[in-house]
């Protein structure tokens, strides 16, 4: 394997990587300041979440892949057995979080040209033994809600949506967690905000929020963690440790509960950032013919990265052309689901329009821990490798 084959597959440091490394100075003394009774910066990050994005309820976990999983077991005792449907775009976790939730995937195709779950091919794949959709909003752009939501109406489905590769992301003017049953975040330190880890399960009414809460704490009756009013766990010894539900210990922990409330103070900031560094990129290849881009939202929560498909060269020879400038690149994290060993078994409607997108794009970062001048580089080494 030569050199330009390490820095294609990641292995070593880029000078203009997707991510850079999230700022911790202040830290400490925030940390000693806010330290306090167990739960309190839990509970703490949990409201000023829910007021800052206008969320219902909110259950903080360890990670994305967490809130996925828990998501997937309420949803699991609310419907019983039976199929969900998910885009070809699907993130592994949450893949596996509904198979281990005991549903059976069918894996159905995206819009052509777009990231996300077609309605349209939804609607065909959808039968008697369907419960669950489940949307990913593919690299923060949104899926098509009005008309998903429209066909769960219709045919008495759930929807579950992986939000984890955004943040503040709008349909229609209105938050995207405000159109399914449930809605997962992630604080992974690349994405929009970081806790150096963890993640949050969105529900819209209190029993539902409930449920998720006894799945994530280790299946207990009891809500005194984050509501004594409401709890209906029996009085006496083991008012604590009464188990209606097979659980696990999902909880987010206090330092990145904290850590988390440090970073969300500088929520328009980094926001701004993303932004400016989206339209950077967008700008300087908006006109390049070899490839396609895409147009940032207006008035809307920033993308997770920025994505580039490739019309007329190799992916492989992009990426180590650019690999050469220093410049990191990746695939859709993966590609097609339904192409990775782990997932080859399951079904698909042919998945024709995501294979075409797939195949030929990459993407560069957006992250606000870059700095804007190595943005219009790599803006500049990206024209260079592909007008």
């Amino acid at each position: 394997m030569t050199q330009t084959d390490k820095q294609v597959s990641g292995t070593p440091s880029f000078r203009y990587p997707c991510t850079g490394l999230v700022q911790t100075e202040g830290f400490g003394a925030y940390l000693e300041e806010q330290l306090g009774p167990p739960r309190h910066n839990i509970r703490t990050f949990a409201d000023e979440l829910s007021t800052h994005f206008d969320v219902p309820y909110l259950s903080l976990v360890n990670s994305g892949s967490s809130a996925n999983l828990a998501a997937s077991f309420a949803l699991a005792e609310k419907t019983g057995p039976g199929e969900a449907l998910v885009a070809g775009f699907t993130f592994p976790t949450t893949m596996t979080s509904l198979l281990t939730a005991g549903y059976r995937v069918k894996i159905v195709d995206t819009t052509p040209g777009t990231f996300n779950l077609s309605p349209q091919a939804l609607e065909q794949a959808i039968s008697s033994e369907t419960k669950v959709i489940c949307v990913t909003h593919f690299l923060g752009f949104p899926a098509e809600l009005a008309a998903i939501r429209a066909l769960c109406d219709k045919h008495n489905l759930l929807l579950l949506q992986d939000a984890c590769e955004s943040q503040h992301l709008l349909y229609e003017g209105k938050a995207v967690h405000h159109y399914g049953d449930l809605t997962t975040w992630s604080f992974y330190h690349p994405h929009h905000l970081s806790a150096f880890g963890g993640g949050g399960v969105i529900s819209l009414d209190e029993d539902t929020h409930k449920l998720v809460e006894s799945i994530t704490h280790w299946g207990r009756a009891c809500t005194c963690h984050f509501d004594p009013s409401s709890c209906e766990a029996p009085e006496g010894m083991y008012h604590n440790f009464y188990y209606v539900r097979r659980g696990h210990n999902l909880e987010m922990s206090e330092l990145n509960a904290c850590f988390g409330r440090f970073q969300l103070r500088q929520w328009p900031t980094f926001e701004a950032k993303r932004k400016e560094h989206y339209n950077i990129l967008w700008e300087a290849l908006r006109d390049c013919g070899s490839i396609e881009v895409y147009p940032a939202l207006e008035n809307n929560g920033s993308p997770f990265v920025f994505p580039i498909t490739l019309k007329d060269k190799e992916v492989l020879e992009v990426s180590r052309s650019l690999a050469e400038r220093g410049v990191e690149t990746r695939n859709l994290m993966g590609g097609v689901i339904a192409d990775q060993p782990a997932f080859q078994d399951l079904p698909t409607d042919g998945l024709q329009h995501c294979r075409a997108l797939a195949k030929p794009s990459i993407f560069v970062g957006i992250h606000q821990t870059l700095t804007t001048e190595d943005v219009h580089d790599v803006a500049k080494h990206l024209r260079a490798v592909l007008s």
